[in-house]
């Protein structure tokens, strides 16, 4: 099937909203594909929808954002200021293991874990982990009270996070509350520290696509629609995210994401 703008902003819609709800982009793309039978659209593509997804981080946080560079450049910095710039350090300390990591996992997940019935299976597991954590966890610290150990311990479930149907966002999310922090401050830290991957994974694509000389500017409409698809659903489920787990529990996305990968399963043997 050629590629069409619909297919673009199916997969950017998709792109965009499970990138940050804990139930796995790569996964959900994966489903998207196989269901409707369309192709891998290359790594120009997941560049596309990477820097959008990047994009709505950017839009979403813009004050955050400000606020952790101005720190590290003060003199004398206020208490404020204090506390900014250590959440800055603490995100840079986070996003270490993902950076040491994935040169080595990468090439062994495209090898193992790489079609439907791997993602099934780890929609299947995350989930139940997810629930677990959830209702056996006491969540009482808001991002005060996140120190190096807990900020290394989201950053290791990051790195993880590689592996198709793991889900970025849910492994951060929940290891962040097993860390004791509130529901709604672990997704503010997973959020803030998805920046710093996702820009350079979306780089990494980009560099690809250059070096294997697919880089097709020619479909430029294609390109555009995937990107606005992406960052539009990306900002709607940042902020959704959010307000939801101000008050409510992730147990939706844990009943959610067993009874996708059930239902993979089935798919998967019976086709």
């Amino acid at each position: 099937m050629e590629p069409s703008l619909l297919t673009a902003a199916v997969l950017g819609f998709v792109q965009g909203l499970t990138e940050f709800i804990p139930v796995s982009s790569s996964g959900h793309l994966v489903l998207v594909r196989e269901v409707l039978h369309w192709p891998d659209q290359g790594t120009f593509f997941d560049a596309v929808l990477h820097l959008a997804t990047l994009a709505a981080l950017i839009i979403y946080f813009w004050r955050d954002w400000i606020k952790m560079i101005v720190s590290v450049f003060a003199k004398s910095p206020s208490r404020v200021q204090k506390t900014d710039r250590r959440l800055f350090w603490l995100i840079v300390l986070a996003t270490l293991p993902a950076l040491v990591a994935a040169p080595w996992l990468e090439p062994w997940v495209e090898n193992h874990f790489r079609g439907l019935l791997p993602v099934a299976i780890m929609m299947i597991v995350v989930g139940i982990v997810i629930w677990l954590i959830d209702h056996r966890v006491t969540m009482k610290h808001d991002l005060s009270k996140l120190n190096p150990a807990r900020a290394l311990g989201i950053g290791l479930s990051q790195a993880l996070a590689i592996i198709p149907g793991v889900s970025r966002s849910g492994a951060t999310i929940a290891t962040g509350m097993y860390m004791e922090l509130q529901r709604d401050a672990a997704a503010r830290f997973s959020f803030l520290l998805s920046a710093p991957i996702i820009a350079l994974a979306g780089g990494y694509a980009l560099y690809q696509s250059v070096n294997a000389g697919s880089l097709n500017l020619v479909d430029y409409q294609f390109w555009l629609v995937a990107f606005g698809a992406s960052l539009v659903s990306g900002l709607l489920a940042i902020k959704l995210l959010l307000s939801f787990l101000k008050k409510h529990s992730l147990d939706i996305f844990a009943y959610y994401r067993v009874i996708v990968g059930i239902g993979l399963l089935v798919f998967y043997f019976l086709r």
